[in-house]
C-alpha cells in the first residue's frame, strides 16, 4: 500500500529524514516510535503531502502509494488528501454542529443528496464508535462533546469521504485513559477496512494497536519489524535500550 525508497527530507539546510526505505501493507496498523524530534511526524506527513505547506522543504527519493509516486507532477493533491485521511494530536472539530462536521467533506466534494448525506453521517459515526453517544446531539455544537468524543468525531470526519489510508499523529496523547482505550479499540476495528499509520510516544500503545513498528532516531529508521518481535526481541541494542526506558 505504501512504499518509500531512499527518502531524504530537508527543512532548509537541516536534514530531518535520512535515507528511509520501508513498506506498509494494506489493512495493517504501522506505528512509528522514537524520541521527540526524531522525524516520525515529518515522515507521516509525507504520505498526504502536508509538508508541502511548509516553505523551504525539499524531498529526495520516492514515496509510492498504490504503486504511484505521489510526488509526481501529475498527482492531484486534493484527490490524494481525500484518499488519505489525517487525525491530529489535538481534536480539531470545526465550529459547526456534530452532523455538519461529518457532512463537511461530502458537501465540499459536491454531494447534495440530503438522504445520502444523512445516511453517510450515521454510518460514519457508527464506524467511529460514536453514534450511540451523539445521536441526540447531532445538531448541537461539536465543542459540547468531550475531548475523546471530539477526537472520534474527527476520525468520523476523515472517514466520511471514504479514504483508503488513515494517518494518526498521536491521536490519544491529549486524552484520558478511558478515551484512549476507546480510540485504541477503534483503531483495531478500522484496520479491517483501512490501512492505518500512527505516530505515538506511548510505547505500550504501539505494542497494543500495531502490527508493525518503526523505531526512529535522529532522522534515521533504526529498526522496522513485527511489533511483537520489536518489543520482545529487537534486532538492535539501541532499540532494546529505548524500549526498556534507558533513554528517550
Amino acid at each position: 500500500m505504501i512504499v518509500t525508497k531512499n527518502i531524504n527530507f530537508y527543512y532548509g539546510t537541516f536534514q530531518a529524514l535520512k535515507n528511509i526505505s520501508m513498506t506498509m501493507e494494506a489493512n495493517t496498523v504501522t506505528a512509528f516510535i522514537g524520541p521527540s524530534g526524531c522525524g516520525k511526524s515529518t515522515f507521516l506527513r509525507l504520505f498526504n503531502r502536508m509538508n508541502d505547506l511548509i516553505d523551504g522543504t525539499r524531498l529526495e527519493g520516492e514515496c509510492l502509494i498504490k504503486g504511484k509516486d505521489i510526488y509526481d507532477k501529475s498527482i492531484n493533491i486534493d484527490a490524494l488528501r481525500k484518499d488519505i485521511g489525517m487525525v491530529f494530536q489535538k481534536p480539531n472539530p470545526f465550529p459547526k454542529s456534530v452532523f455538519e462536521n461529518v457532512a463537511y467533506g461530502l458537501r465540499v466534494n459536491g454531494i447534495k443528496d440530503k438522504k445520502f448525506i444523512a445516511d453517510k453521517v450515521e454510518e460514519t459515526l457508527k464506524a467511529a464508535a460514536l453514534f450511540d453517544e451523539v445521536k441526540d446531539k447531532l445538531n448541537k455544537s461539536a465543542f459540547e462533546l468531550s475531548g475523546g468524543q471530539q477526537q472520534r468525531l474527527c476520525i468520523a470526519r476523515a472517514l466520511a469521504v471514504e479514504p483508503s489510508i488513515l494517518l494518526m499523529d498521536e491521536p490519544a496523547s491529549a486524552l484520558d485513559p478511558i478515551s484512549t482505550s476507546k480510540i485504541e479499540e477503534l483503531i483495531h476495528d478500522l484496520k479491517k477496512k483501512y490501512t492505518i499509520v500512527i505516530v505515538t510516544h506511548n510505547m505500550q500503545q504501539a505494542a497494543r494497536v500495531s502490527d508493525k513498528t518503526g523505531f526512529f532516531m535522529l532522522g534515521e529508521l533504526i529498526e522496522y519489524n513485527d511489533t511483537k518481535k520489536m518489543f520482545l526481541n529487537p534486532d538492535k541494542e539501541i532499540t532494546q535500550n529505548y524500549i526498556t526506558g534507558r533513554f528517550g
